[in-house]
């Protein structure tokens, strides 16, 4: 054998076993091992337990969990289990997922009826790809008894399941993925630290009850940037113990604004701290910038800001509200305690308010735990509707106006 037939060889054996090598750190859920079907159909969820199982046992590299582009799967309750072997793992959705469509078919269903899919303890976590989960929650926002509790509706539901939850996955991001059709939250972000959402699509019905785009609890160091949000309820909702969260350059609409809050259910701490949110463009929502916390409420939301942002035929387009009702608190305004809100700005916010509620600023504060620290600077909001009169509501909060703001707000008690 010659020194080029020797080479060839070589050359050959090498590109094989890199091949092998590259497999071996692929793991396709429509692999023969595995056996997804993704005709939309067929239950595959065994199949996608099994290949996450593989993944997330191995070593080599960055495993990556590969689903197809080009087919449906149909994949009930499932939790993905932490912690992985590797220090980082891909779960790449190429392809549609799709959920039980009736209610009824997830009462048995393994993992219950709160959750559908759950990513758990696994830190270094990346699920991208540019496909969809679809929730198919139609059945569920019929059975909700927020959607019909002005109809006293026997057998309805309070809570649905949330469709995309990262459950201590530090360190991780969610890139490139529409959510659509939630049954109830599109996506949970809990106890994590150091988490990265980046062009992710949300897309419900304006009229789909508690559809809220990304839910935020118990987290440090979350951006959430670059994303498209339509949808029943809050665009992002921060809840309570969260802090060094960033939202940024999103459309928000329709839907109930980027929310902080509600705080405070039950009497408990909410403990919430710098959330910065930017350069959101909120069109024909109900609420833009908003702090909701129960009455009743203990901790603190603290060091807050809402900049640079604009607004199309928004009902409420700033608004602090520390009365948003709890069950069993007496509706005496200044009767209970409140979350302590301070240092909030409110900066470079412009555009125009739908004018069935003409007041487009509502600071409304608790008289025994007042709004502190509000700075308002360079804002202009004017109505949808030329010739409309709009107004600001203002009780309980003390800061200081910097700039223009208009419509005026009078009620603002000087902080110094």
């Amino acid at each position: 054998m010659g020194t080029f037939d020797i080479l060839f060889v070589l050359g050959v054996v090498i590109s094989t076993h890199l091949h092998v090598v590259a497999a071996q750190g692929v793991f396709d859920v429509t692999d023969p091992k595995y056996g997804a079907v993704g005709d939309g159909k067929k239950d595959d969820t065994q199949a996608f337990t099994k290949a996450w199982a593989d993944a997330c046992a191995a070593t080599a590299g960055i495993p990556k969990l590969v689903v197809p582009k080009g087919k449906t799967f149909y994949v009930g309750p499932t939790s993905f289990m932490g912690p992985c072997k590797a220090k980082n793992v891909t779960f790449e959705l190429g392809g549609t997922i799709v959920a039980p469509q009736n209610p009824s078919a997830w009462d048995t269903a393994k993992g219950g009826s709160g959750t559908w899919i759950v990513f758990n303890g696994v830190t270094g976590l990346l699920v991208n790809g540019g496909g969809v989960f679809d929730g198919r929650g139609q059945g569920w926002w019929e059975k909700s008894c927020h959607q019909n509790r002005h109809l006293n509706a026997p057998g309805c539901t309070k809570i649905q399941p949330a469709a995309v939850n990262f459950w201590g996955t530090s360190g991780g991001a969610f890139r490139d993925i529409t959510v659509t059709n939630s049954p109830m939250f599109h996506v949970t972000l809990l106890k994590l630290e150091g988490f990265e959402v980046y062009n992710v699509k949300i897309n419900s019905p304006e009229d789909s009850p508690n559809t809220d785009g990304i839910h935020t609890q118990d987290v440090k160091q979350v951006t959430i940037a670059d994303s498209q949000f339509r949808g029943g309820d809050d665009c992002v909702s921060i809840g309570d113990r969260s802090s060094f969260v960033y939202v940024r350059n999103c459309h928000c609409g329709p839907g109930h604004g980027v929310s902080i809050g509600s705080l405070g259910k039950g009497g408990k701490n909410a403990d919430v701290e710098e959330i910065h949110v930017e350069r959101i463009e909120f069109v024909g929502t109900m609420f833009g910038a908003r702090i909701k916390t129960y009455k009743g409420g203990k901790g603190y939301c603290r060091k807050i800001s809402y900049k640079n942002s604009n607004f199309t035929n928004v009902m409420n387009p700033i608004f602090i509200d520390q009365f948003y009702l709890d069950v069993g608190v007496s509706d005496t305004p200044n009767a209970v305690s409140a979350v302590s809100i301070s240092d909030v700005t409110f900066e470079g916010l412009t555009g125009t308010t739908d004018v069935k509620v003409p007041a487009a600023i509502t600071l409304k504060c608790s008289e025994a735990v007042p709004c502190t620290g509000i700075k308002m600077n360079n804002i202009n909001l004017t109505p949808a509707v030329p010739g409309t009169k709009l107004t600001a509501n203002c009780s309980n909060a003390k800061g200081a106006i910097l700039g223009k703001v208009e419509p005026a707000v009078t009620g603002l008690i000087s902080s110094a």
